[in-house]
């Protein structure tokens, strides 16, 4: 009995952390102006000041813990389309757009990573990205002198590229092509890589939304029929046979190893 009722107990802490956390994601999400504080959070949950001190010390420590948590659901998300890449200055590429993409799909979650430290040092997300940058640096790909300053600017970079997309832009697709090419060519690629980036990066993410590639997606990728999974989606009508074929043969290579 005892052991039934700490689970119960458990599941029920669980589900209030939760809402909690679903709760403040709204907050940030929907404000504009000043930052929220934990008045605004126990309001759209619907909770007492007591209950949220039950489970939070501050704002900052909910946030923080939706900051992680974001950054590692993003990095596990894309996985399947990411991890089969080998080349850095692919990875660099299309991790960056896929940012960019997510945030024209997922408006939401664009809303929330723009006001938050959403990529801690220590989350997947830096993780992967300070190993890809040291071993483009490695290859000769990427040329600079700190790799903790590359991994900051890109994402300071992601952050505010993310914010203009939700806010809107004239023609999302060229500002993501503009967006990577400016990535690349601030980690020293050479002009050649910086193009190549940029169309195998948009060619190869349109292939994986549209279900070309078979890799699985996450779920604000699914609704591609959408108004904005369509401007996605449009401007590769017809378009990047050769990124594509380089795509299959990015999954072929890695399915016979």
């Amino acid at each position: 009995m005892a052991d039934h009722r700490t689970i119960v107990a458990e599941k029920k802490r669980v589900l209030m952390r939760t809402k909690l956390l679903d709760a403040a994601m709204r907050v940030f999400a929907n404000r504009v102006g000043p930052t929220p504080v934990i008045d605004d959070v126990i309001r759209e949950a619907k909770v007492s000041r007591g209950t949220f001190y039950n489970y939070f010390a501050s704002i900052d420590e909910v946030l923080a813990a939706i900051g992680q948590a974001f950054s590692n659901e993003m990095t596990t998300d894309i996985l399947p389309v990411y991890d089969v890449l080998t080349e850095p200055w692919q990875r660099a590429a299309v991790g960056f757009r896929l940012f960019l993409v997510r945030a024209l799909l997922d408006r939401k979650w664009a809303g929330f990573v723009v006001r938050v430290d959403a990529w801690p040092h220590n989350s997947l997300v830096a993780t992967y990205m300070s190993a890809d940058l040291e071993h483009g640096r490695t290859q000769g790909q990427f040329a600079f002198d700190d790799v903790h300053v590359a991994a900051d600017f890109l994402m300071g970079a992601s952050i505010h590229c993310i914010q203009s997309i939700r806010q809107g832009v004239s023609d999302p697709n060229a500002y993501m092509d503009a967006s990577v090419r400016m990535a690349l060519a601030s980690l020293g690629c050479s002009v050649t890589l910086q193009e190549q980036g940029t169309a195998f990066s948009a060619s190869y993410l349109r292939a994986w939304a549209s279900g070309e590639l078979g890799a699985s997606k996450p779920l604000w990728a699914l609704n591609m029929n959408s108004k904005n999974g369509q401007t996605f989606l449009g401007a590769g009508a017809g378009a990047g046979a050769d990124a594509i074929a380089s795509v299959d043969l990015v999954f072929t290579t890695r399915s016979a190893s």
